[in-house]
């Protein structure tokens, strides 16, 4: 196998791991995979349709997390997140999200520009209109949240930061955001003001205010998870 090859298999598999941590992670932060469920190899395999390969490197870095307890010959045992947890992490990814957006309206070029105001411009018009699911909205959301946010750090032109932001990405699925706000349009629209504010911001040119308007939204969209994580810890 060549150099080039053998790297492409391994990004490949990584991508393929990646995808899998974070459809777990999203499962057993929402309830969906309780606490105490045992995660099984060889169903998870059948279920992603890969091999035991990806399944192994995905529960490692659930492990490493601390969301899952891998036992020898049994699979892996799921811990979960608490809403304090989610606090926490999200106190840390907003201030590395607010840097980000105060370094991209400093470096930032027209196409990070043009492509960060047009991430919003679809899910805006479909949530005026009314006629979409809310399932409709929350696939068109995340798409546009992750257009959004992707940019803005790529604008921000620091490895670093980006790697960072991707291991805490890991541990809890940003798209998460959505299940608080899903079923309330005047959140959605809220939600929705402080992208185009953020974006406004970093369009202009002006750091203090978008990392500020970052720093808010991202502190805001935290809260709302945990809140709405503990409403169904008390359901």
């Amino acid at each position: 196998m060549s150099i080039g090859i053998a790297e492409e298999a391994v990004g490949a598999q990584g991508s393929t791991t990646d995808r899998i941590v974070t459809a777990l992670q999203r499962r057993i932060v929402t309830g969906e995979v309780p606490i105490g469920t045992w995660l099984r190899h060889g169903a998870l395999a059948e279920e992603f349709a890969v091999s035991r390969t990806p399944i192994r490197e995905a529960l490692r870095v659930l492990a490493a997390q601390g969301v899952v307890t891998i036992v020898p010959n049994r699979g892996a045992r799921v811990n979960g997140l608490s809403s304090r947890e989610v606090r926490e992490i999200g106190e840390v990814r907003g201030d590395l999200q607010a840097l980000a957006a105060e370094l991209a309206a400093e470096r930032s070029t027209d196409d990070h520009l043009r492509r960060m105001n047009a991430a919003w411009e679809k899910f805006a018009k479909v949530l005026n209109s009314g006629r979409k699911t809310p399932a409709d909205l929350g696939e068109m959301w995340a798409a546009a949240n992750e257009e959004f946010h992707g940019v803005i750090v790529e604008a921000a032109h620091n490895r670093q930061l980006a790697s960072t932001l991707g291991d805490l990405h890991r541990r809890i699925p940003r798209n998460l955001s959505f299940s608080g706000y899903a079923g309330h349009s005047h959140l959605l629209r809220r939600n929705l003001d402080e992208h185009l504010a953020i974006a406004e911001a970093i369009t202009d040119h002006d750091p203090v205010e978008a990392r500020a308007k970052m720093l808010a939204h991202c502190r805001g969209a935290t809260q709302n998870t945990a809140r709405w994580l503990e409403s169904r810890a008390v359901d």
